[in-house]
């Protein structure tokens, strides 16, 4: 049975900072983190709880004592969807207007970010792109249109759909059911997953060296 991805906007689902979710079509998990960090090499450190994870980036930030973002992503597949779920200050390194362009070549791409303290400030967000374009791009929020990227209009009929839905929820059930997408709940909340370290000083310092 599929988790699905409405679980991410469940009160009592919540990682600390929020989501950030990226998923993939036709790229293995390893190549989607190394394209998230195109200027350097991320840190692979093995499998992580989200609690481990968080606590080792927090450790590193403490012992260098230097104001850099210290991100990171732990990161698997699902199916035929790989996934990198965003880390420490993720939003400093992978934010919705930071992440880098991820989806050149035959690659579908759908990024999704939900802030916990203040869900609405910034709006959760949505964006899927794919052959070097972003196709679908919009804010989920009741209140606003969506507004699309789509020359061909594929879309049409969820945008409309989406801008009926009274609820985060019932609008991230509609993106689910439209790009068949699912990230696994247990895991993410509670397993192992590998992880890395894709933004922190030392690698700052490497790239421009």
């Amino acid at each position: 049975m599929s988790d699905g991805i409405t679980w991410v906007a469940e009160e009592d689902e919540l990682l600390p900072g929020g989501y950030c979710v990226i998923l993939a079509r036709n790229l293995t998990p390893e190549d989607l983190v190394r394209r998230l960090v195109p200027d350097t090499q991320p840190r692979l450190v093995g499998p992580r709880t989200q609690e481990a994870f968080e606590g080792e980036l927090r450790e590193l930030l403490r012992t260098t004592g230097r104001h850099y973002p210290m991100a990171g992503v732990r990161y698997g597949s699902v199916g035929d969807l790989a996934f990198a779920v965003g880390c420490g200050q993720w939003e400093l390194a992978l934010g919705r207007h930071d992440t880098p362009v991820i989806w050149y070549g035959n690659v579908h791409t759908y990024e999704l970010y939900y802030f916990a303290e203040h869900p609405n400030v910034p709006e959760p967000h949505f964006r899927y792109s794919h052959n070097g374009s972003v196709q679908l791009s919009f804010d989920i929020d009741t209140d606003e249109a969506p507004y699309l990227f789509d020359g061909d209009g594929d879309d049409a009929a969820l945008v409309a759909d989406m801008e009926r839905a009274a609820e985060v929820t019932a609008a991230l059930e509609l993106l689910e059911e439209r790009f068949g997408l699912t990230l696994p709940k247990g895991l993410v909340l509670t397993g192992e997953l590998p992880a890395a370290v894709i933004k922190s000083p030392q690698q700052i310092e490497e790239t421009r060296s």
